[in-house]
């Protein structure tokens, strides 16, 4: 189902891109001072916080700045970059009319770890790929959680393997 406010703010993350009581755990791809268009055709400089995984970019007021500095410890946009931050939608007042709006959770976000069943490494992400991803992945294809290297090789073993069974196929 689409929300009527996708329609009107289309480049921006806004609270209706979450499901209502869901969170979102996003990453910091970088943060810097942009000019914005409003909906309204006015443009403003606007800090805008872009994300990873193809998520829109979220202007960040300072309510939500200020939260990122005190849950990482640091005022610097630098430091940002790569961090975790969790998103939820907080009922706030606007004037006369309370409104949904976009905040970050007061903590960092912690997510599931995957451990590598061949060499122990954590898991991590891959390309596109959550570590989810690729533990799912290689759970799936190779009957084990792997990282990308020990993928890899199990990959370049399975494919060894059907290229023998295909050349003592041939001989018989």
């Amino acid at each position: 189902m689409t929300h009527w406010k996708q329609l009107t703010n289309p480049n921006y993350l806004g609270a209706y891109a979450l499901e209502p009581g869901k969170d979102l755990i996003v990453t910091i791809e970088s943060v810097r001072q942009e000019t914005v268009t409003g909906t309204d055709g006015n443009e403003d400089e606007c800090l805008v916080m872009h994300l990873r995984d193809g998520i829109k970019p979220m202007i960040l007021n300072k309510t939500n700045a200020k939260m990122i500095q005190k849950i990482y410890g640091t005022p610097f946009i630098e430091e940002w970059v790569g961090r975790k931050v969790q998103l939820y939608i907080a009922q706030v007042k606007v004037g006369k009319e309370v409104v949904d709006a976009l905040r970050i959770r007061p903590i960092v976000p912690k997510e599931e770890t995957y451990v590598c069943e061949e060499c122990g490494a954590l898991i991590q992400a891959y390309g596109k790929m959550k570590a989810a991803d690729v533990a799912g992945n290689t759970l799936k294809n190779y009957g084990k959680m792997l990282c990308a290297e020990c993928g890899a090789k199990a990959k370049a073993a399975k494919e060894a393997k059907a290229k023998e069974g295909d050349v003592l196929g041939a001989d018989e």
